[in-house]
């Protein structure tokens, strides 16, 4: 029984120990996207592949390559809260090539370049997407999101509930042993 008892507490102490918090996600992958007609959004995924949608403020800004017409921005991007991290750019860039500049804050940390032609209306649009690698920061590997109180802990307590049933049912199951056995916590010389 003893034996058992101490299985059953190891078990819960590596649960529990285990794993990192299911806040800690890592670095992240943010995509510049373009239609080729002005259109711009990023995605972006922590490196364990969930999006990121917690509130994270982006800004754009992009500075026409030739050196012709007006910079934008810096402007903030607006989350969608789809599967994918999606951010959008209101307004579009006009005909041309653009360096377009993406900073990501808290948790992200991070910052993305990329090249983007827009065609003009009577021309074929060229898509793009580029990709940029932004490593784990002390914030987005180590501090839960700001307004959780420490990421999903849904994990823990279905591990924890299923332990306290596993424990409840060795219990009944000893104690069912002891029964028919006919001990019943009575020390030997009363019998």
């Amino acid at each position: 029984m003893r034996s058992r008892v101490g299985i059953l507490l190891a078990i819960v102490v590596l649960v529990v120990l285990w794993g990192a918090p299911g806040y800690a996600h890592g670095g992240a992958t943010v995509t510049v996207h373009s239609d080729g007609r002005g259109s711009v959004w990023i995605t972006a995924q922590w490196q364990d592949g969930h999006p990121i949608n917690e509130p994270t403020p982006v800004t754009l800004t992009a500075v026409p390559v030739s050196g012709g017409g007006p910079s934008v921005g810096p402007s903030t991007l607006r989350q969608t809260g789809d599967e994918r991290g999606t951010q959008t750019y209101g307004g579009a860039l006009a005909p041309g090539l653009w360096q377009v500049a993406v900073d990501l804050g808290a948790p992200v940390d991070g910052h993305c370049r990329a090249r983007v032609p827009v065609a003009a209306a009577d021309a074929s649009p060229a898509p793009v997407e580029v990709a940029c690698l932004i490593p784990a920061t002390q914030t987005s590997a180590a501090e839960p999101p700001p307004g959780t109180a420490g990421g999903s802990l849904t994990p823990l307590w279905f591990t924890l509930g299923g332990l306290a049933v596993a424990g409840a049912a060795l219990g009944w199951f000893v104690a069912r042993r002891r029964m028919a056995r006919g001990e019943q916590g009575i020390p030997s010389q009363e019998r």
